[in-house]
């Protein structure tokens, strides 16, 4: 098990991912996260999410990565229009992961609004 955190603390368990917010942008990312999941989980290489409860995500893990191609963040703005800003986190190698040869958007919580938040 392994622990980390942001706006969100975040359990690495050995299959599954919990990311509890502790502060109100962790709880808007976990309501995204779930608006973006059921809207776009069929055409978007997002992480499974197995459920959310009072702001609580639980997803499937993934491998860990050192890279992301620059591809396939420019794949991913262009799959889900609610990521096509600029003051975005996607090209960093941490919030993706693998599934096979496949890459997946492990955190996808952020929107315009959101990201405008951090600064």
């Amino acid at each position: 098990m392994c622990f980390k955190y942001s706006t969100r603390f975040v359990i690495l368990f050995k299959n599954i991912v919990i990311k509890i917010p502790i502060c109100r942008k962790g709880y808007l990312q976990a309501y995204n996260e779930l608006k973006i999941y059921e809207k776009y989980k069929q055409v978007a290489p997002l992480a499974q999410l197995k459920w959310v409860f009072l702001g609580i995500v639980c997803q499937k893990r993934y491998t860990h990565i050192n890279a992301i191609p620059y591809s396939k963040v420019i794949e991913i703005k262009r799959l889900i229009k609610e990521f096509n800003f600029d003051n975005c986190d996607f090209y960093n190698h941490k919030n993706w992961g693998k599934d096979g040869d496949k890459y997946v958007l492990l955190d996808y919580g952020n929107s315009e609004y959101v990201a405008s938040l951090y600064k």
